[in-house]
């Protein structure tokens, strides 16, 4: 399944369903050469194409120790795990903009045809960013306990949208907005405070 145009996923899927019982596989894309199928794009691919493949693959592999067998590569060869690889990349299961984050809120698979969790990953949304929906901030808001009305986390929103167009700002800043929001009040308080 050696293919220097990008398709040995694709061929190694096509020989895996003609009865090949075995399939070389590289991990991160270190091998002997280029084009040898990765595995865990080919993992992913056999998961995602049918629910018999999927059950197969869930059953017969121990998923969750793709990310320990890519951190354990990276560290031999001094690489980061690229950003945007499969399964693993620190991009995979990240959902920033607001329309979508709350999709993957309310209902993971209409965005995720993959459940991270099966691979010993986790889905991560951003909500502390220029980016970001009330509704994230909602979520948030409720994680950390608080029940605050539905116009003052938009207010938030609109806060942590407008301060994220000037500076880098975290969850522990976020945190502080919401921890710190006045009904009586607008947001309006310094995040420098934090």
């Amino acid at each position: 399944a050696r293919v220097d145009t990008g398709c040995c996923i694709s061929n190694a899927l096509v020989a895996l369903q003609g009865g090949v019982t075995h399939v070389d596989t590289s991990v991160l894309g270190i091998g002997e050469r280029n084009g040898i199928t990765p595995l865990g794009g080919f993992l992913s691919r056999m998961y995602t194409y049918n629910e018999h493949f999927k059950d197969m693959v869930i059953s017969k592999y121990n998923l969750t120790l793709l990310r320990e067998v890519e951190d354990y590569v990276a560290q031999c060869a001094g690489i980061e795990i690229p950003f945007n690889n499969y399964i693993t990349g620190w991009c995979a299961f990240t959902h920033k903009a607001g329309v979508h984050s709350k999709a993957v809120l309310q209902n993971p698979g209409a965005y995720e045809v993959i459940n991270p969790e099966h691979f010993g990953v986790s889905r991560d949304v951003k909500i502390a960013h220029r980016l970001t929906g009330w509704n994230a901030v909602q979520q948030r808001a409720l994680q950390l306990g608080l029940e605050l009305s539905e116009s003052s986390v938009k207010e938030a929103a609109k806060y942590v949208k407008n301060l994220a167009d000037t500076k880098n700002i975290g969850m522990d800043h976020l945190d502080h907005i919401l921890n710190n929001l006045d009904e009586n009040r607008p947001c309006s308080f310094k995040i420098d405070s934090v």
